[in-house]
């Protein structure tokens, strides 16, 4: 950049490179969200639409920021974890804080429509604000995310509670906030069973524990910014999620016959590297036989012979031998960003899938 004599002005600038060797924590907050739920018509208490825009959205910025290692989000907040020795920005706060919460609303709006499908885009801009946070040890990191974690639960519980008796109980939204008041966990799942017949630990985890992010294997196909199912029940994991077995095109069966698939509707095909399964009524074995006409025994059944053997040896040079199994195909694998919902308050998250999160770095030699 070309100096002036404006040049000056930069010496306001203040200096705001964050202590190094500490944990950087980046949590983003809706600005007004309680409106902007209202006017885009959300659900209560949950809208999957939202909460699934909401883990895009923060999943794009994970994807752009490899220093992020851990990711957790609730309601219209999102928190981001960055490594104890990034050095990104130069560890200028309001470089690293602007960028996450630009990168997080762009992302929102841009998927807007991939989620909200009836609306092209939103009625007003969604407006995020963000903070930094250093945090000196493992044992604060972990306790933040157990407090947020522990904060996902108090609060989706009480709005459970509170819309089951506004939409089902008929109550005014005042009635039910005075029906709540002075109420503890125990109160609230006792009203939710007894009342309204919902078992409140059966309700979705993404519901109850928010979102876990985490930086872990994936297909290296897979697209990094592939559409989040927009059912609770369509997640990986969930239990309730329907499995459809397979079929084995290689196992025939006595009798029979091919046909329409009943999930698909269409024929099955074998796979490539198999030999499709023929019927015994094949066009194939039909002709066959009208060629073998007027022929003795002895010879139609030499020729069937021959020409099944010189039908093997094309088949093997072209597919190989049938006998042998197909080897299983070479899965190429990357380090990508998976959303979860998974407990992380103890030791257990720590010590199993989040082990490398707070694992020690390898400091990087300086050259000389």
């Amino acid at each position: 950049m070309a100096k002036s004599k404006y040049e000056y002005v930069k010496e306001f600038e203040t200096d705001d490179r964050m202590l190094r060797n500490v944990y950087v924590l980046v949590r983003i907050d809706g600005k007004g969200f309680h409106k902007f739920s209202q006017t885009h018509d959300f659900a209560k208490p949950n809208d999957v639409r939202g909460i699934n825009l909401m883990n895009h959205a923060a999943r794009c910025v994970m994807n752009e920021l490899d220093d992020i290692l851990l990711a957790f989000g609730e309601s219209d907040e999102y928190s981001f974890l960055f490594r104890k020795s990034t050095d990104l920005y130069q560890r200028r706060e309001s470089k690293i804080v602007s960028t996450v919460v630009s990168l997080f609303t762009s992302a929102y709006v841009y998927y807007w429509n991939d989620y909200f499908t009836d609306l092209k885009r939103p009625l007003y801009p969604p407006v995020f604000d963000g903070r930094a946070v250093l945090y000196p040890s493992e044992v604060e990191v972990k306790d933040y995310f157990a407090w947020r974690q522990a904060d996902t639960h108090i609060n989706n519980l009480f709005n459970t509670s509170f819309w089951a008796l506004v939409e089902e109980g008929g109550l005014t939204p005042k009635a039910a906030e005075a029906r709540l008041c002075g109420t503890d966990s125990k109160d609230k799942n006792e009203m939710l069973f007894t009342e309204f017949n919902t078992n409140y630990s059966k309700l979705p985890a993404m519901y109850r524990k928010g979102s876990v992010l985490l930086r872990e294997q994936i297909l290296k196909d897979e697209d990094k910014d592939a559409i989040i199912p927009t059912l609770p029940e369509t997640l990986p994991g969930s239990k309730s999620a329907k499995v459809v077995p397979a079929l084995d095109t290689a196992t025939t069966v006595p009798g029979l016959q091919s046909g329409p698939d009943p999930i698909s509707g269409s024929v099955s095909e074998a796979p490539s590297g198999q030999s499709s399964p023929i019927a015994v009524d094949s066009p194939v074995v039909s002709q066959e036989t009208i060629m073998q006409e007027g022929s003795s025994t002895s010879s139609s059944e030499g020729k069937k012979r021959s020409i099944d053997a010189n039908e093997a040896e094309r088949h093997d040079a072209e597919e190989g031998p049938a006998a042998k199994k197909e080897a299983p195909a070479f899965k190429r694998m990357k380090k990508g960003v998976v959303i979860d919902h998974i407990d992380i308050i103890g030791e257990k998250f720590w010590t199993g899938r989040g082990a490398y999160i707070l694992a020690p770095e390898k400091k990087k030699k300086l050259r000389p």
